[in-house]
C-alpha cells in the first residue's frame, strides 16, 4: 500500500518539517512551546509536579496532562524543545496506526485507510495545531482513534486503557467518559457502562477537587466560558457567534462535504452514542471560542473516526476520495503557503526571526555565554525561552510573574523588529533595551544589530 506511504511523506515535509525548522531558529512564542519545555527538562520522579518560572505555576495545577510521562523518556535523548516536538509529531502521527491496524487485519479497505488517515494528518485543525507548538491537547488524537477501534470493535480492556490515556492528555477528556458511560448505559450495556462512569467520575473528582491537595490553588480555566462582568447574554453570544469564530468552524466542517454527501447517499445514520461523545468538547470550544490552535485537533479526531463504523462496511468511491482531496488542500492553503515560505524562503519568512547568518550568529554566541554562565534569573524575549529550557530560573519579558519582585542577573532578547515581542510591544522592547543598557553596573556582553545580552541587576519586565 504506498499511498499511504505517501501520504505520510508529504504530511512530514509540508507539516512537520517547517515547524521544526523554525523552531531550530527561534520562532515561536513560550506559549506553549517553551512551558512544556521546560516541564520536559524538570519533570521526574524527584520533583514530579516542577514548578515552570516562566509560567509562574507547577505543571499540573495549570492543566492535569500526565501524558507527559510518556514523552520525558526522550528528554535523555535530545533537548527538552526537541523531545516536546518530537513527541508531539509522534502522537498525532500514531493516530493513524489503530487504522493500519485494521487494515492488516482485512477488517478496512485500503482506499478506506487513507482516506481517514489524510483526513486525521492533514485537517485544518490538525494541521494549526501543529504551527502551534506544543500541547497534550493535540496528543489525544491517537487516544481518540485507538478509543475509536476499541468502541467499534467492542474490545472492553482496550476501550479503558484508550480513556486512560485520553483523560491523560487534559481535564476536559473525563467528560467525554461521562458521555460514553450514560450512551452505553442506554443502549443496554450496563456492565460496561458502570466500568467507563467509575473511571471518568474518579478522574473528574481528582482533577477538580483533590487536584488542588497535591499541587496547590490551581489555575480556574472556568472563567473563559463565562460572560465578562456586567456581558449580557446577547452579548455573551454575539462574541461567540462573531464571523470569525464561524468562518474557522466552517474551514473545519467544509473537509466532511464530500464523504457526509456519500453517507446520506447511502442512507448510513451515524452512531448516536459516538457523536455524543463530541458534545462536551463542542460545548466547551463554544464557550470558550477555542476553535484554533491545538483546540481543534482532537474535536477534528473524534468527527473524522464517526465514519469508522461506514468504513469499515463499505469502500468510498473515487470522488469522495478526490473530493475530499482538493478540499482538504483548500482549506489549508494559507497553512502551506506559509509552510512553503518557510523553508525556501527562510532569510524573509517570518519576518521577526528571519534565518540569515547573522542573526543565527548572534544567537548562538548568547546560547554559548548562557552556557557558561549556568546561574542566576534570566530575562528572556517569549521566543527564546525554549531554548534555555534545562535552566532552573528563566522568565519571559512581559510574562505572569509579579513587576518588581524578581531581580534578573541576565537579560537576552532580539532587537526589534526582530524577535517574538508578545505580549508587549516592539516600541516597549526597544524602551527596555535602552534602560537595561543605562543601568549603573549593567554590563554589557552582546549588543550588535539583532541580539541584545547584558549582565547586571535587572528589574524592569515589562
Amino acid at each position: 500500500m504506498l499511498a499511504l506511504p505517501a501520504v505520510v511523506l508529504v504530511w512530514a515535509l509540508v507539516a512537520v518539517a517547517p515547524v521544526w525548522l523554525q523552531a531550530a531558529r527561534s520562532c515561536f512564542s513560550t506559549y506553549d512551546l517553551g512551558i512544556y519545555s521546560q516541564a520536559l527538562a524538570r519533570l521526574s520522579f524527584r520533583d514530579p509536579n516542577p514548578w515552570l518560572s516562566a509560567r509562574q505555576v507547577h505543571i499540573f495545577a495549570d492543566h492535569f496532562d500526565p501524558v507527559l510521562w510518556l514523552a520525558r523518556p526522550l528528554r535523555e535523548l535530545m533537548p527538552a524543545m526537541w523531545a516536546g516536538l518530537v513527541a508531539e509529531a509522534a502522537f498525532i502521527l500514531l493516530s493513524i496506526a489503530p487504522l493500519v491496524w485494521l487494515h492488516a487485519r482485512g477488517l478496512l479497505d485500503r482506499a478506506s485507510t487513507v482516506l481517514l488517515s489524510a483526513v486525521l494528518l492533514f485537517n485544518a485543525g490538525t494541521l494549526a495545531a501543529l504551527i502551534y507548538p506544543i500541547h497534550p491537547t493535540a496528543w489525544a488524537m491517537l487516544p481518540w482513534s485507538m478509543l475509536a477501534v476499541a468502541y467499534c470493535l467492542r474490545r472492553t480492556g482496550w476501550m479503558l486503557a484508550s480513556l486512560v490515556l485520553l483523560f491523560a492528555c487534559k481535564e476536559e477528556f473525563p467528560f467525554v467518559g461521562l458521555m460514553l458511560a450514560g450512551g452505553l448505559w442506554l443502549r443496554g450495556e450496563r456492565r460496561v457502562a458502570l466500568m467507563v462512569f467509575t473511571l471518568s467520575a474518579a478522574w473528574l473528582a481528582f482533577v477538580f477537587f483533590g487536584r488542588s491537595g497535591w499541587t496547590g490553588e490551581t489555575v480556574d480555566y472556568r472563567t473563559r466560558l463565562m460572560p465578562t462582568p456586567g456581558q449580557g447574554l446577547g452579548g455573551y453570544l454575539a462574541e461567540r457567534l462573531a464571523p470569525k469564530h464561524l468562518r474557522r468552524i466552517g474551514t473545519l466542517l467544509a473537509v466532511f462535504i464530500p464523504v457526509a454527501l456519500w453517507a446520506w447517499r447511502q442512507k448510513w445514520k451515524p452512531d448516536w452514542v459516538w457523536l455524543s461523545l463530541l458534545l462536551p468538547m463542542i460545548g466547551i470550544r463554544f464557550l470558550g471560542m477555542a476553535w484554533r490552535d491545538q483546540y481543534g485537533a482532537p474535536l477534528m479526531a473524534a468527527a473524522a473516526l464517526t465514519l469508522l463504523p461506514l468504513l469499515l462496511q463499505r469502500r468510498p468511491p473515487a470522488w469522495v476520495l478526490i473530493a475530499t482531496g482538493v478540499l482538504l488542500f483548500t482549506t489549508n492553503d494559507n497553512l502551506f503557503r506559509n509552510a512553503r515560505r518557510a523553508v525556501f524562503a527562510p532569510e524573509v519568512h517570518p519576518e521577526e526571526c528571519p534565518a540569515t547568518a547573522p542573526r543565527l550568529a548572534s544567537l548562538q554566541r548568547a546560547w554559548d555565554v548562557l552556557g557558561a554562565n549556568p546561574g542566576g534569573k534570566v530575562l528572556l524575549e517569549g521566543n527564546l525561552v525554549a531554548n534555555v529550557a534545562e535552566r532552573d530560573d528563566i522568565y519571559m519579558v512581559g510574562g505572569p510573574q509579579p513587576d518588581d519582585v524578581h531581580v534578573y542577573d541576565l537579560v537576552l532578547v532580539e532587537k526589534p523588529p526582530r524577535g517574538n515581542v508578545r505580549p508587549i510591544t516592539r516600541e516597549r522592547m526597544a524602551e527596555l533595551i535602552t534602560l537595561w543598557r543605562s543601568q549603573p553596573g549593567t554590563q554589557v556582553l552582546i549588543d550588535d544589530a539583532n541580539v541584545f545580552l547584558a549582565r547586571g541587576r535587572f528589574t524592569a519586565a515589562r
